[in-house]
């Protein structure tokens, strides 16, 4: 069985990411990438059809001899394909919301979109500390008011000081990160609160070590919906800190430059654990208007 993807100029989501998940999805024996500018929507205009018909014809060893739809105008084009058409659940059913609409607003129609596709539309939150302790306990605190998932910070970086950073490959460091953010990703409920990011990594490089690789400040740049500032709580018994107070205010003022130059949003978080669990609580909140599922738990 072979299975078929249409690669556009422009699409929002790579034609190897969908390929991917096609793979994962379905046990097709052979997924075919289509890559032929058309219609996004073959009903509005009859000419599209014959490109639509040429492109597969291309990449088909033989007629297709049926065409699966939902939507109406999939029986004419299995007419135009010579193909049988069979109509699947157009009266919604089984799945009571089209892939259009579950596009248009993800975060309302969670419970349809497969694990695997998940972590396309989550929306990362990344706290930043100079206390890898307060930063983990807001994450975890965070992830259960909303019923989601926290990525811990990576055990290699949660005691660093001058004398235990040396020699430590910061890069591979952070694509450890970031394979546990996107494996956690796919179990998350449309946010996933994060302990770390990469941008913090590269602060404390620069700062334990003097300088970070290029890898490093290409990997700082990946993109999160909302990062949370913690200054240092100087009235908490910092016992994770191994570091002098001043370490941690100039870690969070590189913190601050770094985030304006990316252009990253960012809320600081300050004041007692109250107070600050309530700020981030409400930036997070504000990131997915259209559904508060957490509201209604």
């Amino acid at each position: 069985m072979r299975g078929v993807i249409s690669v556009q100029a422009g699409d929002p989501i790579s034609g190897s990411q969908r390929l991917a998940w096609m793979c994962e999805l379905f046990p097709f024996d052979r997924v075919i990438r289509l890559s032929i500018e058309n219609l996004r929507d073959p009903s509005e205009q009859t000419p599209s059809w014959a490109r639509w018909k040429a492109g597969l014809e291309e990449v088909l060893p033989v007629r297709p001899d049926f065409v699966f739809a939902s939507e109406p105008y999939g029986a004419d084009f299995a007419r135009i394909l010579g193909a049988r058409f069979v109509s699947v659940d157009q009266a919604r059913t089984v799945v009571p919301v089209s892939a259009t609409c579950i596009r248009a607003d993800p975060f309302a129609h969670w419970q349809h979109i497969p694990r695997c596709v998940r972590p396309a539309f989550v929306k990362r939150v990344s706290i930043l500390s100079a206390d890898p302790t307060e930063a983990s306990a807001l994450a975890r605190a965070l992830a259960e008011k909303l019923g989601t998932k926290w990525v811990p910070e990576s055990s290699r970086t949660r005691d660093l000081n001058v004398d235990t950073s040396a020699g430590l490959d910061w890069t591979e460091i952070v694509r450890g990160q970031i394979a546990s953010e996107e494996a956690l990703a796919r179990d998350a409920d449309r946010v996933l609160i994060c302990a770390t990011d990469p941008l913090a990594t590269t602060v404390w490089a620069e700062l334990l070590s003097g300088g970070c690789p290029q890898a490093l400040r290409e990997l700082a740049r990946r993109p999160y919906a909302l990062t949370l500032l913690m200054t240092p709580d100087t009235s908490s018994d910092t016992a994770g800190v191994t570091y002098p107070l001043s370490a941690g205010v100039n870690f969070v003022a590189r913190c601050e430059r770094a985030l304006r130059a990316v252009r990253r949003p960012f809320v600081v978080v300050n004041g007692g654990w109250e107070e600050r669990t309530a700020t981030a609580l409400r930036a997070v909140e504000k990131l997915t208007p259209s559904h508060r599922a957490w509201e209604l738990r």
